[in-house]
């Protein structure tokens, strides 16, 4: 499809400027009565391959050594110097060549000074547009990558803030933290979240179990029910239970209940691969 698409347009480019500079240059020549002969086009046409196919190969060359974000000065005067040489090839030698061969007179300086200035107008209008439809794609792609790499640098720096964030509890009047990995579990009980940590350390988070959830590990921490938050570690066994529940055990041999709902959810987030 890429390669279909390059073609039609490479066809297309001396077409347009072939047809454009035809028209402009016999209104120049002749304003009342412009003549737009089929056979001018054509030659117009096929003369204009090689100057479109030579400023398609000039770009080329001139993207390999030049940025047109770094150095944009030099990038566009090269552009015009080779741009402005290869129009005076092709335009005064071929130009003249099909003259010659057609048995027509050759064209006067002052003939050939406006067929070359209005063909090389012309010509950097076109290139120009494609520059301009160059940088728009170059500018959405960057952007678009811009937003995905953004999209996944905030989500790894949730996943290393979750691992790395610290929790605030509370222990009678003095506050302390604790690293999220170290939570083990916690329970809701008539508005109060009590947090179990490694090493037998409790204290109170100041707010609701949801909230705590959000400040932990997605991949090591599950909420049971509506009252109860589980580090995979505590968990000794799961068993299938009556109406697509789950039973679990923890280490401490206490037992809990996955609803129906959840336990699809529960399976998976225990049986991924993280711990």
């Amino acid at each position: 499809m890429k390669f279909v698409k390059e073609i039609f347009w490479r066809l297309m480019e001396p077409i347009v400027l072939g047809s454009l500079a035809n028209m402009v240059i016999n209104f120049v020549f002749d304003p009342d009565d412009p003549d737009f002969i089929l056979s001018e086009f054509l030659a117009a046409w096929i003369l204009c391959i090689p100057i479109t196919e030579l400023n398609r190969l000039i770009d080329h060359r001139l993207e390999k050594r030049f940025s047109w974000t770094r150095d944009f000065k030099h990038r566009f005067l090269y552009h015009l110097f080779y741009l402005t040489l290869s129009l005076a090839i092709v335009l005064n030698l071929i130009g003249n060549i099909y003259v010659y061969l057609r048995g027509d007179s050759f064209y006067s300086l002052k003939e050939m000074a406006i067929i070359n200035a209005v063909t090389f107008v012309l010509s950097l209008v076109l290139t120009t547009s494609k520059w301009t439809v160059s940088f728009y794609k170059r500018w959405r792609t960057a952007e678009i990558d811009l937003h995905d790499s953004t999209k996944e640098l905030d989500e790894l720096k949730n996943v290393v803030n979750q691992h790395t964030k610290r929790v605030e509890l509370q222990k009678g009047k003095s506050k302390f933290y604790v690293e999220t990995q170290d939570v083990r579990y916690a329970k809701s009980e008539f508005g109060i979240v009590r947090v179990s940590c490694a090493g037998d350390d409790t204290g109170i988070f100041s707010g609701t179990l949801s909230e705590l959830a959000e400040l932990l590990p997605k991949d090591l921490f599950f909420v049971v029910g509506r009252n109860i938050l589980i580090h995979k570690e505590m968990i000794k066994s799961i068993s299938s239970s009556t109406f697509g529940k789950v039973l679990l055990t923890t280490h401490e041999d206490e037992e809990l209940m996955v609803s129906r709902q959840k336990a699809s959810s529960f399976r998976k987030w225990y049986n991924s691969g993280s711990t």
